[in-house]
């Protein structure tokens, strides 16, 4: 559906979560918090869009389990405190009309005989006022801890979600000890604990990372995390892992941008048909200098599976100039959705194009998953030939799960050492094949 614009879509989980609340607490309560907190969610994630929407940014919203959430994709550079403003605008216009409707009642907010004398001033009380004063709260992944951070940053630039990632878990898992040993808090320890695992997930050196030799280029740029630049690349890593985790990109760091995959699966919640052309627009741009961008390591093979719904077939060839991190990004995609058959040809093409050990490995994690074992070390043995380093090879060999099949082949033991005989290089029809 669409509310002032927005594109709003309610997922299975959000009714499941409403269900919850109902049997938890019964009836005639349940109904009217289940109520309250549905609409009360809906006002927040508004909250946020409209603020975002002020900023030029385009934005939309999704109902899930356990919470809701504004994405937004910014048309330009957003300024701390633009970024800032968004976050506080969904818990203020929670708060605000809560207030309003109380008072408009006849009820005192502040006064507990008065809003707690009727089921359905409680619940508005609660998901409301009480809800909204929650998510100021200032620990991640709530908007207290988004604002905090803005706050942060202006002191460390670039790093203010990072602290703030490390303050959150040991200030939540202090409150969730707390309410477990209080009786009068215990019933909210459940709470604290999910927000617990969330921030696990988010803790710095806990997202996936590339190996030191792992370097992930945009036309120019280049960021390892054995260079100097690892700072930068790792909070880059942060900021577009937390648009996957949380539905907002972390601040933006130097010359990063949001994936285009991240760009794309906004617009496809928001209902966007043509939201795959984001992903074309980048495979075909072969600029020297783009703005470097982070893969989407941290997404869903769900999320994913919606971009790749809307990618618009065929593919664009690739060509000398193609962005790797793009091709490659690609790649990776299609296996992790189950897109074998045609990472296997766009992988050949690639290779074709730009002969090097990335495409040659992809190509062989996916004909081992669709069991042509011999294919997939002949195209490991090109991959061998292909490779600078061979230290790279063999760390990416030994860290490929669809290569587990293979281990035990002593053609596989033998080119993990390093030791397969030189033979003679396929011809491209047979690479293609």
């Amino acid at each position: 559906m669409r509310i002032f614009g927005f594109p709003v879509k309610i997922r299975a989980g959000f009714g499941v979560f409403m269900l919850l609340i109902i049997a938890i607490n019964g009836v005639p309560m349940g109904p009217w918090l289940a109520g309250s907190v549905a609409v009360f969610t809906l006002v927040h994630e508004l909250g946020h869009a409209v603020a975002a929407r002020r900023t030029g940014a385009q934005a939309s919203i999704a109902l899930d389990f356990l919470a809701g959430y504004a994405a937004f994709v910014p048309t330009r550079h957003l300024h701390r405190w633009e970024r800032a403003g968004i976050s506080i605008a969904g818990p203020a216009t929670q708060i605000l009309l809560g207030l309003a409707i109380l008072l408009a009642l006849g009820v005192n907010p502040l006064d507990h005989d008065q809003f707690a004398a009727e089921y359905s001033t409680f619940a508005i009380w609660w998901a409301g006022p009480v809800i909204g004063l929650f998510n100021l709260i200032p620990v991640l992944p709530l908007d207290g801890g988004n604002i905090a951070a803005e706050g942060l940053d202006f002191f460390a630039p670039g790093r203010g979600r990072e602290i703030m990632a490390r303050i959150s878990v040991p200030l939540t898992g202090a409150a969730f000890i707390y309410m477990l040993v209080s009786d009068d808090l215990r019933p909210l320890a459940a709470f604290a604990g999910v927000l617990l695992v969330f921030q696990l997930q988010m803790y710095p050196g806990t997202q996936p990372r590339r190996s030191g030799r792992n370097t992930v280029r945009a036309g120019s740029h280049s960021a390892s995390t054995g260079s100097t630049n690892v700072s930068e690349s790792e909070m880059a890593l942060a900021a577009e892992n937390a648009a996957w985790t949380t539905g907002q990109p972390g601040p933006q760091v130097g010359d990063y941008v949001p994936s285009p995959w991240w760009r794309a699966f906004a617009r496809s919640i928001g209902g966007d048909d043509g939201a795959g052309a984001a992903i074309i627009e980048d495979l075909r741009n072969e600029s020297l200098s783009r703005a470097p961008w982070i893969p989407p390591v941290a997404a869903s093979s769900e999320y994913l599976q919606t971009v790749l719904d809307r990618l618009p077939r065929p593919l664009p060839q690739p060509t000398p100039r193609t962005s790797m991190l793009s091709a490659m990004a690609l790649l990776d995609v299609l296996r992790r959705c189950g897109y074998h058959d045609e990472a296997i040809r766009y992988g050949t093409a690639l290779y074709n194009a730009q002969p090097s050990i990335e495409p040659a490995v992809e190509i062989a994690r996916n004909l081992a998953v669709t069991r042509h074992p011999d294919l997939a070390l002949q195209w490991l043995r090109i991959a061998q030939r292909s490779a600078v380093d061979i230290e790279q090879l063999r760390f990416l060999i030994d860290h490929c799960p669809e290569l587990r099949s293979l281990r035990t082949r002593p053609e596989f033991l033998a080119l993990s050492q390093n030791q397969v005989p030189p033979t003679t290089m396929p011809s491209s029809t047979e690479r293609e094949t």
